[in-house]
Parts: C-alpha cells; sequence; structure tokens
C-alpha cells in the first residue's frame, strides 16, 4: 500500500521505519530535518539534542525494542539532582551509585543534616512503599496524586519539596498539573524500576536514531507543507501549500492532537470531539552558557537542578549537559534549562526552542479511552490513522510515542519482525 505519515518526530519515525518494511511510505516533515532532531544543536563539535532524552529500561521496553533492532547504542548516565529554592541555596539532594545497569538513589550525611531534608527522605520513601502497595491492590484507579496525597497525610516537606517537582520536571507540566496526575499513572513510573536501574542516553544521540530509521523510510520530505489531510471510503488526500494534491490508501497523523484536529477535515464527529479532548502546555527551553542559572555553590551542581520558587507554576529545571553527554565533559560548561524562571545572559545564549507537551488528568485519560476504541474499531474503511505521545498510556514520554507507532504498524500489517536495515 502506500502510506502518508505526517510528522516526523519519533511516532512519526518509528511508524514509517516499521511499515516501510512492506509498503511504500513517505514521510512529511515540516521543519528541515525530522522533529525528533529539529532542535537538536552543535556544542562544540558535539551534537546536543533538545530537550534532551533519556530513559530508563523497566518504563521504556518498546523504546529499547526499537533501539535494538536499529542497532542504536545506549549507554547509562547520571541523573543526580539537586533541588534548591529560590535564593539558588539546596535544600536537598540526591546522588547516583552506579553499577553496571543498576543504579540506586542515596544521600550522604551531609545531604541531610537539616530537619527538612530528612523529611523529604522518610516521605520518599514512605510514598514509594505505600504507592506500590496500593497499585497492587488496585486502589488507585480513578484517583488523582493529589487526592492520594491527601489521604495518606504525607509531609508537605516531601510533597512541595521532591514529589511534585520531581514529577513537574520529568512530565514538563506544571505544579498544579502535577497533582491531577492519575495516581496509577505515577505508582507504575516508580514501580518499574526507577529506584533501581540505571537512567540511559542513546550513545550518540537523537540523530543517530533518526538517521537510522530515515534509512529504512522510501521516501522523507522535509520543509513539506502539508495543509489538510481528507480521506474517503477509497483512500487519504494530502493537499499541499503549492497547491498539489496526492493520493495515499492511508494516512498517519504523528503529529500532536491537536495539531492533527487541524489538518484532519474529514474526521467523523466521535473523533474530533476526542481529539479535542487532548490538552497542551506551552514549554520553552533555552541552551546556554550562563553559570547563574545553576545552584549558587558550584559544591551543589548535579546532572540535574531543579529550582523550586513559590512564585512560579512549576520547577525550573536546568541540566549540566557536560554531567550527562561524555563528549562533551571536558568542555566548558554548558547547560540546558526547561523552563527557565530567570533568563541567561543573552551572550551566553547558545539556542532556544519552543514545544507544547500533553497533559495527563482524568479528562485526558477518558480521551485516550476513547481514541483506543475508535481505533481498534474503525473497520475495513479506516484511512486515517494516529499516533503520538499522547495516544498511549503513561506519562507522555517517548516510550508512549513508540508503543503508539508500533499499534498502528500492527494494525496497517507492518510489524513482523525485522533486524536493522
Amino acid at each position: 500500500m502506500k502510506i502518508a505519515v505526517v510528522g516526523g518526530g519519533i511516532a512519526g519515525l518509528a511508524v514509517a521505519w516499521l511499515l516501510s518494511r512492506h509498503h511504500e511510505v513517505t514521510l512529511f516533515e515540516r521543519h528541515t530535518q525530522p522533529g525528533f532532531v529539529a532542535h537538536s544543536v552543535a556544542v562544540d563539535g558535539v551534537r546536543v539534542d533538545v530537550p534532551l532524552r533519556v530513559f530508563y529500561p523497566g518504563y521504556y521496553p518498546t523504546l529499547m525494542q526499537l533501539y535494538r533492532a536499529l542497532g542504536v547504542s545506549t549507554e547509562p548516565v547520571s541523573y543526580a539532582t539537586t533541588f534548591t529554592g529560590s535564593d539558588g541555596r539546596a535544600f536537598f539532594r540526591w546522588r547516583n551509585l552506579r553499577v553496571g545497569g543498576l543504579s540506586w538513589p542515596y544521600v550522604l550525611p551531609q545531604d541531610v543534616a537539616q530537619p527538612r531534608a530528612r523529611r523529604i527522605v522518610h516521605g520518599a520513601l514512605r510514598f514509594n512503599r505505600r504507592a506500590g502497595t496500593a497499585l497492587a491492590r488496585g486502589e488507585l484507579a480513578g484517583r488523582s496524586l493529589g487526592d492520594f496525597i491527601r489521604s495518606e497525610h504525607f509531609s508537605p516537606d516531601y510533597v512541595e519539596g521532591l514529589l511534585l517537582p520531581a514529577l513537574a520536571t520529568i512530565a514538563t507540566c506544571t505544579t498544579a498539573d502535577a497533582l491531577d496526575y492519575p495516581a496509577e499513572v505515577v505508582a507504575r513510573y516508580v514501580s518499574a524500576g526507577l529506584n533501581r536501574q540505571s537512567v540511559r542516553r542513546a550513545v550518540h544521540g537523537a540523530d543517530d536514531a533518526a538517521a537510522r530509521l530515515q534509512q529504512g523510510i522510501h521516501r522523507v520530505v522535509c520543509n513539506a507543507g502539508v495543509q489538510a489531510v481528507l480521506h474517503d471510503a477509497h483512500g487519504a488526500q494530502l493537499h499541499h501549500r503549492d497547491g498539489t494534491v496526492e493520493h495515499f490508501d492511508h494516512a498517519v497523523l504523528a503529529t500532536q492532537a491537536n495539531q492533527a484536529l487541524a489538518l484532519w477535515r474529514t474526521p467523523p464527529a466521535d473523533m474530533a470531539a476526542t481529539l479535542a479532548g487532548f490538552r497542551y502546555r506551552p514549554l520553552d527551553v533555552v541552551m546556554h552558557r550562563d553559570p547563574q542559572l545553576m545552584p549558587a555553590l558550584r559544591r551543589d551542581w548535579s546532572p540535574v537542578n531543579a529550582r523550586v520558587c513559590s512564585t512560579q507554576d512549576r520547577p525550573e529545571s536546568t541540566i549540566w549537559v557536560n554531567a550527562v553527554q561524555p563528549a562533551l565533559r571536558r568542555a566548558r560548561p554548558v547547560f540546558q534549562t526547561v523552563h527557565p524562571h530567570r533568563q541567561p545572559r543573552e551572550d551566553l545564549v547558545i539556542s532556544r526552542a519552543h514545544f507544547e507537551r500533553p497533559l495527563v488528568d482524568v479528562a485526558s485519560q477518558q480521551a485516550l479511552q476513547r481514541l483506543q476504541h475508535l481505533q481498534a474499531g474503525g473497520g475495513a474503511d479506516r484511512r486515517v490513522w494516529l499516533c503520538g505521545s499522547y495516544a498511549d498510556a503513561g506519562v507522555p514520554l517517548l516510550e508512549s510515542a513508540v508503543r503508539s507507532a508500533y499499534t498502528v504498524a500492527s494494525a496497517l500489517g507492518g510489524l513482523r519482525p525485522a533486524s536493522s536495515r
């Protein structure tokens, strides 16, 4: 079949690669290169992902499966974290003890010298234990994280100083959004091995994975101007900015839900209503060399540094790239700040990027269930398919994006085992 895939993020690249093993696939990307690497930058001759992409195997089994099929090498990295207040002074810090593929968080005596830090450690141990038990007993279904926190009376020091800032950093959402997260989703993330598996990254970054995926795709069109997608019982039509129309047997919209809704001009009413149920939050990422956005004391610097400020709706997260990317270990300090509270000096800015990230709450969970039901029951006349990080369960990260790609590829006959091409 002739299949169009619109969107070159990890979901679009993955579904196009999977389907290209059995069909003629064209990938359309609006940027000059696939969206998965569209914002990557070169720093001292080394490509740096924007945003940085890391994962741990327990929560990312489908991504690991894809990377193994592609021959993408991965390596463990430290994602130890320092938490500071608005004054830049550290109030809590956890470190990593890494042995092979295993990793255990730990604190040193100086890390828990203050009562607040000790209450945070106690709260973390208790949350892990209670969340795991509640998940196993099926007690978290339909409950928000905020509801679970209140019912269990967790310490405010732990909730406001570690739990919510950590979740808001991982899910790139506001603190209020973190409270609305389904408790079951958070518990599954924590229980999948977060406290014993090393965080990993692709050795050669997202660029390597994107290049390997593109090698298997029949045709890749960047700077594409897809304006609209229409469908009928016979196929899907892509209308381009220059007025041309291309005809395909199927089209896969590997975009955000709101972008898919804008592109798809003839969706069934129930599908249109479902796509409208997914909401997004803006996200800014700046690459820079300004150490003023790091903890005040150099000895408190960690690979990840979260600034928690009561006047801000989410933490400011600054990644010390040199500590995460081995090729830059000896380079001048370089940082990646997500949702900056303060702006780095302009002469120290390397790049700026703007994204949108899907929210996860009760409404999105309901929309996801409807979406999966509609896609599974579309029948033989279904011509437009949807995938992306929003289109599968869990925290909307690389794993859910790739899992949704496998689901669509399976429906369209592209999942027989194959090695890297």
